[in-house]
């Protein structure tokens, strides 16, 4: 099974405004005319789909997601609208496939920059692993760990220690992916792989204390391809498909 993540887009209502001198819809464009070349067998899109939360920005993306003729979910980051989101596509919480379970969390806060999951989701996500151990994926907008950049971790996930303590107590997650930070990140935490993906619009300036945009950075997403082995081990691989400004 092959999945693209993308995250990002930062769209608003009129497609001619631009996001941080940035003409986000071309950038899109342009992105999607690169992952098509996969024929992924689905698209998980990581949050910031919308600057603005107009339904407008949210109709625009899905059918340019539509054209790509295969199956996608999104999930909200801080500058989207969840409902207004959802009215357009329904935004889901698990997928199952070739034997994986990908696991959609939403960690919007109203009037927020940062995130949350909350206790109510936090116990959904643990009677969820409790219940299916096949392997998992989980996808979260917010980064669940500490990032190289300083005020990007004021702005992450704000429960991340009673996230972790609930995937500390099964062993099938495999990796967890995270929009946010508009640029390239991978760590270990506690055992477990934690990605991030460029943004699709612009992307933001690491190992710096205060926010910079580096305007030629190029965007990009996540290939990540999700197989089964031998005595049914779980394989996952992955990289980042840069495309240039």
């Amino acid at each position: 099974m092959l999945i693209v993540q993308l995250s990002d887009s930062h769209l608003s209502a009129d497609p001619t405004r631009r996001y941080r001198d940035v003409d986000a819809d071309t950038r899109l464009t342009s992105m999607l005319a690169r992952v098509s070349r996969y024929q992924p067998d689905l698209i998980v899109v990581s949050g910031d789909v919308s600057d603005d939360g107009s339904s407008a920005s949210y109709q625009r993306a899905a059918a340019s997601f539509d054209a790509l003729g295969c199956p996608w979910v999104w999930l909200p980051g801080n500058h989207d609208h969840p409902a207004t989101m959802s009215q357009v596509r329904a935004l889901e919480s698990v997928i199952h496939s070739s034997g994986w379970q990908i696991l959609l969390l939403n960690t919007w806060i109203e009037g927020e920059e940062g995130g949350r999951l909350g206790e109510a989701q936090r116990a959904q996500l643990e009677a969820q692993l409790a219940s299916d151990t096949s392997p998992a994926l989980i996808v979260l907008h917010h980064p669940p760990v500490s990032v190289d950049t300083d005020w990007m971790n004021e702005i992450g996930l704000e429960d991340r220690e009673a996230f972790w303590a609930v995937l500390g107590r099964y062993d099938h997650v495999q990796a967890v992916l995270c929009g946010h930070i508009h640029h390239e990140m991978t760590c270990l935490h506690r055992g477990v792989p934690v990605m991030s993906v460029p943004a699709i619009a612009a992307q933001f300036v690491p190992d710096r204390p205060d926010f910079a945009v580096d305007a030629c950075a190029p965007g990009g997403f996540r290939l990540i391809r999700l197989s089964m082995e031998g005595m049914r081990q779980p394989r996952l691989s992955t990289r980042v498909e840069y495309v240039p400004v």
